[in-house]
């Protein structure tokens, strides 16, 4: 296991870049979904941020959740824990995953959490991955998989303005490490999927406290081009 490592302001933005651009496969053969997302604060308070907001944790894949989305995908209705497959972070699957679901399985907002090694103000750091759900498909593997939006920094900034409005968000900033992929030359995930990225993360620092909208911080490390 890694040692901690505490980092101050400048450390940490040098610190996150320097991660991996992208989740693998279990034998890290191949490249999936960008690590376009770090959360910043305690334990509780990240988990209680998503809960707040109206996210759900996912569940793990089985026969059973397997069904229940095929079910869901050829019937009507959420199904507001759909499964989430494991990708690969530290030669690891993620520690955590949340959703929130839309009008159908068909799409969905998700995003998995790996806890990193790295530390600042004794807060934890977890690198992530969010995208947005707009169809499914069968898999070999899973039964049924998920196909993603393949604009993955429109998740990124829903994810934004959803913790900010339901006041869980003390700060944010962006740094770069997931690198840029243009319309003219997309990335392709491990479910054969292509996505376009301006190359940033979202850091998102949460609060223990409620916090009013313009009470929320912004740190200038970088900012991404205007869409």
């Amino acid at each position: 296991q890694d040692a901690l490592v505490s980092h101050d302001k400048e450390g940490l933005s040098k610190a996150l870049e320097k991660l991996p651009c992208c989740t693998a496969n279990k034998d890290g053969t191949g490249k999936g979904d960008p690590l376009n997302l770090v959360m910043i604060g305690d334990l509780e308070d990240v988990y209680y941020a998503f809960i707040r907001s109206g996210w759900d944790e996912t569940e793990t894949i089985t026969t059973t959740s397997a069904w229940k989305t095929a079910s869901s995908f050829s019937g009507v209705g959420r199904y507001r824990y759909s499964p989430i497959s494991a990708l690969y972070v530290f030669s690891r699957p993620q520690d955590a995953a949340f959703q929130k679901a839309r009008e159908t399985v068909h799409e969905r907002n998700h995003l998995r959490l790996w806890l990193t090694p790295m530390r600042f103000k004794g807060e934890r750091v977890f690198i992530g991955q969010i995208s947005r759900d707009i169809g499914v498909k069968f898999a070999a593997h899973t039964i049924i998989t998920h196909k993603i939006d393949t604009d993955v920094d429109e998740a990124r900034t829903y994810l934004l303005q959803d913790l900010w409005y339901a006041g869980v968000l003390e700060k944010y900033a962006y740094v770069k490490g997931v690198g840029e992929a243009p319309i003219s030359a997309p990335c392709r995930n491990l479910g054969n999927d292509d996505y376009i990225t301006d190359g940033h993360r979202l850091v998102l620092w949460v609060s223990s406290e409620p916090l009013a909208l313009d009470e929320v911080g912004f740190v200038e490390w970088e900012i991404p081009p205007e869409r």
